[in-house]
């Protein structure tokens, strides 16, 4: 099974000469791949090899941008110990001209290599300090290169440390290295999360051009963050209070289930009531939407005392709970719009915005539960 490598580069002129836009700068025109990462940690089968390595490249950034696809090569030249990634120029978007001129030595590369013999596709994200501040300065003060100029390996965790502590800096519910979070949901996974934002944008997906080893990976990473979600929500119900008999992990037992706990007193409410919880965990933000199947809503719809027990951020320092209501009225609206479809055509889960639920309770977590 196929696993993401993921480096962090500082950018020298001669890396940024491979855009378009600063050829002029340098002759190299590719960007160099350090031979201490690329090949000794990342791909020590190709320590021999002169062949060209094609692959899609992705590049998202600066800033928060449509992603720009095209298809690029590895490769090094006879006598050279670092490989490149080579090819044609890279030209900015006709439809975004200026996006990588502001670009400047020391901004960053984040690079994600798909492919355990060899890299099969490429995601780079770029991160620069006129358009990206607060990220290219917390990466610059937590990132500790062994020499100017070098490439770093780096983890999702640590990347999504990054986003957790930058996120106010991207207002519009996308955030740079959400490229980097692999999906939170096997819908996730399956059909991306490019709802729409505000402003009309989408947020980069890296799945669409993954082989079928690295789309049962990001599978089995969604269904360990579902699972964890699960646990730290266990966790925090034993910490208030909740003990033996006052809930259930129904979903451990029963997967299919159309709620995951069941809370016979739920301390955190007035009268402690009984309540069903659906938990809908994320290594990123808050706002990422959150999927319901049909069967779910068909609960939600029957009953008042339904909540979203929605964790987030649960790879930073300080993993975050909120617990949302109003979702039987939400999902009667749903299931209403649903029995309107045509004839012959149905839906079976549904992705919904987050911000359509009230906040009942917000609390921060202990880190692992």
């Amino acid at each position: 099974m196929s696993e993401t490598k993921i480096a962090i580069k500082v950018l020298t002129w001669p890396d940024l000469s491979f855009f378009k836009v600063h050829s002029m700068r340098s002759n190299q025109r590719a960007i160099s791949l350090n031979h201490e990462i690329f090949i000794e940690r990342f791909y020590p089968g190709l320590q021999r090899s002169h062949d060209q390595v094609l692959f899609p490249l992705l590049i998202v950034g600066p800033g928060v941008r449509p992603a720009h696809r095209l298809t690029r090569m590895a490769m090094r030249s006879l006598g050279s110990r670092n490989w490149h990634i080579k090819g044609e120029s890279i030209h900015e978007p006709v439809e975004e001209p200026g996006r990588y001129g502001k670009l400047v030595e020391n901004d960053f590369a984040i690079m994600a290599f798909e492919g355990n013999e060899r890299p099969r596709a490429v995601t780079l994200t770029l991160v620069s300090a006129a358009e990206d501040a607060e990220l290219h300065a917390v990466i610059a003060q937590h990132l500790e290169l062994p020499a100017k100029h070098a490439m770093l390996k780096v983890s999702e965790t640590f990347l999504a440390h990054l986003r957790a502590s930058t996120t106010g800096a991207y207002p519009d519910r996308q955030h740079p290295l959400d490229a980097f979070i692999s999906g939170d949901t096997i819908e996730d996974v399956l059909f991306g999360t490019d709802a729409p934002a505000s402003t009309g944008t989408h947020a980069p997906s890296r799945t669409g051009i993954l082989p079928p080893e690295d789309w049962h990976r990001l599978l089995l990473a969604a269904d360990e963050t579902r699972q964890r979600g699960e646990e730290f929500f266990g966790a925090w119900l034993t910490a208030t209070g909740h003990v033996g008999d006052d809930f259930q992990w129904v979903s451990q037992a029963l997967p299919r289930s159309a709620y995951d706990y069941e809370v016979h007193s739920a301390r955190w409410i007035a009268g402690a009531p009984p309540v069903f919880v659906h938990v809908r965990a994320t290594r990123a933000s808050f706002e990422r939407p959150i999927h319901m199947t049909l069967t779910e809503l068909l609960f939600a719809a029957k009953r008042e005392n339904c909540r979203i027990a929605r964790l987030y951020d649960i790879e930073s320092e300080t993993p975050k709970l909120r617990i949302l209501t109003g979702t039987q009225a939400i999902a009667e609206r749903l299931i209403e719009t649903l029995n309107a479809l045509p004839d012959r055509v149905t839906a079976d889960s549904l992705q919904l915005d987050p911000g359509l639920f009230a906040v009942e309770l917000q609390v921060k977590l202990q880190k692992h539960p």
